[in-house]
């Protein structure tokens, strides 16, 4: 392999963040504030890379704002942050190639103020909404502020898994390789 291949194999991630921001329900509101990271670019610029695959910790860092009226029967107790490509995209496209999207993994952490959540560590990319972390707490925590209560998102690409040991990025096609992420922060709790 020549040094121009590790120039141009390079995956980006573009975050984006859909239903989320304004009014979710009549009783409530649910913000996610991107504090930091809208763009996560791998450089792969070694064989070692290519074959071991890259981590971005902290690629990501979101504010989450919530609310929640004292309308009766409807008592906010949490929220489950989910993320899918954009528009439902079935690969990682590239200019003249594509790659499946388990080659990404995406996990979202407490950062500050959401110790109480579960994350559900490193999840596969999917077309499929997936959820990465779930906040459950008592109603007197609300409401939510962007700067005391943030999500950290960490990204991974071309890590082989136990579950897909072949998601290495060795022997595949130099190139420009984009995907675009949504994440959707919906709450939870009596009668949603």
């Amino acid at each position: 392999m020549s040094q121009t291949f590790f120039r141009h194999l390079l995956v980006a991630v573009l975050v984006c963040i859909s239903t989320v921001s304004g009014m979710s329900q009549d009783w409530n509101t649910a913000r996610l504030n991107v504090l930091y990271g809208s763009s996560i670019p791998f450089n792969f610029t070694s064989i070692d890379k290519i074959k071991s695959g890259m981590g971005i910790p902290s690629g990501t860092i979101f504010g989450v704002s919530m609310s929640d009226s004292t309308k009766v029967y409807h008592g906010l107790s949490g929220f489950t942050l989910n993320c899918r490509t954009f528009n439902n995209a079935t690969n990682i496209k590239g200019e003249s190639s594509s790659l499946p999207l388990y080659k990404i993994r995406i996990k979202a952490e407490n950062n500050k103020g959401l110790g109480a959540g579960v994350s559900n560590g490193y999840t596969d990319l999917s077309s499929d909404w997936t959820p990465l972390f779930l906040f459950t707490n008592q109603r007197s925590s609300f409401p939510l502020d962007w700067s005391k209560h943030q999500l950290i998102i960490s990204y991974e690409c071309g890590k082989p898994s136990g579950v897909h040991p072949d998601a290495s990025l060795m022997g595949e096609d130099p190139d420009y390789y984009n995907v675009e992420i949504e994440f959707e922060l919906v709450p939870t709790g009596t009668d949603f």
